[in-house]
């Protein structure tokens, strides 16, 4: 139930988000973009999808392999023993 409620609350604000942009972009009036413009949104996009994407699998594969574990249980200011 829990986790319906939360994928219906990020569909709401994803399609808020991108009615709101469309209503932006067509308050704007005619504004053409080039080919070039087009790649480099694009590129924009993905690149920043496959950057959160791979710093997310990067957060649960440390978490995973027991790496925070060891950070966690290091103590810089313990006397060596």
């Amino acid at each position: 139930m829990k986790q319906g409620v939360l994928v219906f609350c990020f569909l709401v604000v994803g399609l808020v988000t991108v009615c709101a942009g469309f209503y932006i972009w067509q308050m704007l009036g005619s504004i053409s973009l080039s080919i070039h413009g087009w790649i480099a949104i694009i590129a924009g996009v993905v690149g920043s999808f496959l950057l959160g994407g791979g710093l997310m699998a990067l957060s649960f594969h440390s978490a995973k392999s027991g790496h925070d574990a060891k950070v966690a249980e290091y103590d810089p200011f313990q006397s060596p023993k």
